[in-house]
């Protein structure tokens, strides 16, 4: 092969590695504002706004999430009702905003007095008059086709989203003095993790994780983000509002940060499944709100109940 073949096959393959870089940045730029954005609107909504402001924040990204849940399911071919399943979502998560201002934590009380209204509407009603209606919806459906999987994947929907995002009510209002810390450092030691994961993983990524889950997750990657968490559990202990010493906040942060990727690689199993790449495109360079909090997803209920029974 002469040298001016060589020149001329080696110019295809450098145009398509620029391009590729050029692309990269490009994506690495749109994740840096967009990130940005949501630290600033996260930061406003924890520290600087009113309870109910906070209500809203959480309520919306539960709205959105679902929305992006529901829509990618029909890519599978279930048939669910998006409104009326998105609605149900919202006053499930509303409902949980009022339970925890009424009577803050997952406590029990008694049958009559503070916050067991709350309390019925969220257990003794909700969950029945759900199942009742989304019954009743797929009553009204002209066929029976895939009706079962509507029904579990509707229920599965608001379990997944709506019901573990909501506890994010319980750890900022059951601490009055320190909640609005405790959001922040779950939320620092879990996204941090994320970054460590996509930094990390690009870097060093050799390992595939789970291939048939998600080709691009690596071993370093997981590793690499559990080591991040780890670390900055112990730079932002002070955070937990009580003395924890530096092996301890090590231990809880390798934990969230497992937790965190397994909440991750969960979503990654519902994407492939369904054969999407995001679950949406709402933030650029991030996919859509599911793709951001999916493993706050894992690790903010388990937060929870570390700081309630560790």
């Amino acid at each position: 092969m002469s040298e001016t073949e060589t020149a001329a096959m080696a110019q295809p393959t450098a145009t398509l590695e620029a391009a590729s870089m050029a692309s990269g940045m490009r994506n690495l730029i749109r994740r840096f504002f967009s990130s940005v954005l949501l630290v600033s609107l996260t930061l406003g909504a924890i520290f600087w706004f009113p309870l109910w402001v906070y209500a809203l924040v959480v309520c919306g990204f539960v709205g959105v999430a679902l929305y992006e849940f529901f829509t990618m399911v029909r890519h599978r071919g279930i048939l669910v009702h998006r409104p009326l399943s998105i609605g149900l979502g919202i006053v499930f998560t509303g409902l949980v905003a009022w339970r925890s201002l009424v009577e803050p934590g997952l406590v029990p009380t008694p049958v009559l007095g503070a916050g067991a209204t709350a309390i019925s509407w969220m257990w003794d009603i909700f969950w029945p008059a759900t199942i009742v209606i989304i019954f009743i919806r797929q009553f009204t459906r002209e066929n029976t086709f895939e009706a079962l999987g509507g029904l579990a994947t509707t229920l599965f929907g608001l379990a997944y989203i709506a019901a573990l995002f909501s506890y994010l009510f319980y750890i900022r209002t059951t601490f009055p003095a320190q909640g609005q810390w405790l959001v922040l450092f779950l939320i620092l030691i879990t996204k941090l993790g994320d970054v460590g994961a996509y930094a990390i993983g690009n870097l060093l990524g050799r390992h595939t994780l789970i291939a048939r889950i998600s080709p691009r997750k690596t071993v370093e990657g997981f590793i690499g983000a559990v080591f991040v968490s780890g670390i900055s559990a112990v730079i932002f202990r002070s955070m937990l509002g009580r003395p924890v010493t530096p092996l301890l906040a090590l231990g809880l942060g390798l934990f969230l940060g497992v937790c965190g990727q397994l909440g991750d690689l969960a979503e990654s199993l519902i994407k492939r499944d369904c054969q999407v790449k995001d679950s949406g495109t709402l933030i650029p360079g991030l996919g859509g709100i599911l793709d951001v909090i999916d493993s706050l997803l894992f690790t903010a209920p388990l937060f929870y109940g570390i700081l309630i029974y560790g």
